[in-house]
């Protein structure tokens, strides 16, 4: 024991004039007194800490001193609470500029609902012909003719004559959605039997014509029916006399 206590180095000993360093201030130690002029370390000036090997710390700015002094000392700017002990008041934030912020709240909303307004019932889209916004833009020239009296040949058109859309559904070639292999069906035993996407879509169209026709041969016959029910109630006498 005595050999291996010989082998372990020793530290050399401290400089002349070194004091050992004092560990940074515990509130929650009984022990540790805090001296009346504060460490050191409470009042040294805070930095940002390096985010690597090669960066410098920066200076801090006078918001970053200031928060770090006021953590130092448990410090709050609220005010006690009058009604609450051990509380602070609510501080809510007092709006300087309110006649500025209100007038330019209106400001906006009127500016934003006069361009709504005006492009939603005066002016004319899609050169006159059937929109989203026909209903409205009709609407206020019928107000202009029953108030002011007359309207231009142009406003007179599009009030009474309304045109349609330029929407205009055209034929479609079969190439466009049917995919080839469906289209083109290969030759063989079962391709008689097996009928295709094209031969679906004909059929069901066929269907549809027929019970549109059924339809309207349903509404023919209740127009007659309700014919027959009239004639009957006018040819009614009372008592078989009158």
């Amino acid at each position: 024991m005595s050999s291996n206590h010989e082998e372990e180095p020793t530290r050399r000993p401290n400089p002349k004039g070194w004091v050992p360093p004092r560990a940074p201030y515990n509130p929650y130690d009984p022990t540790d007194i805090r001296p009346p002029e504060g460490y050191p370390s409470e009042f040294q000036i805070p930095g940002q800490q390096p985010q690597g090997f090669s960066s410098i710390p920066k200076q801090p700015t006078q918001y970053q001193k200031v928060n770090e002094t006021m953590e130092r000392l448990n410090y709050t700017a609220r005010p006690m609470s009058d009604l609450y002990p051990n509380q602070y008041k609510v501080l809510r934030r007092v709006d300087t500029n309110r006649r500025l912020h209100l007038g330019s709240r209106w400001f906006g909303t009127l500016i934003g609902g006069s361009v709504i307004f005006y492009f939603t019932f005066f002016y004319r889209w899609n050169e006159g012909r059937d929109n989203v916004f026909s209903d409205f833009y009709r609407s206020q020239l019928w107000l202009k003719e029953r108030i002011f009296g007359g309207l231009n040949d142009q406003e007179y058109d599009d009030l009474h004559y309304p045109k349609s859309g330029y929407t205009v559904l055209h034929s479609v070639k079969d190439a466009q959605y049917i995919p080839d292999d469906l289209r083109k069906t290969q030759e063989g035993e079962f391709v008689l039997n097996r009928p295709s996407e094209r031969h679906l879509l004909e059929a069901e169209r066929i269907q549809q014509e027929k019970e549109e026709k059924m339809l309207r041969e349903l509404d023919m016959h209740r127009e007659y029916a309700k014919e027959l029910e009239g004639d009957a109630k006018k040819s009614k006498k009372w008592f078989g006399i009158f």
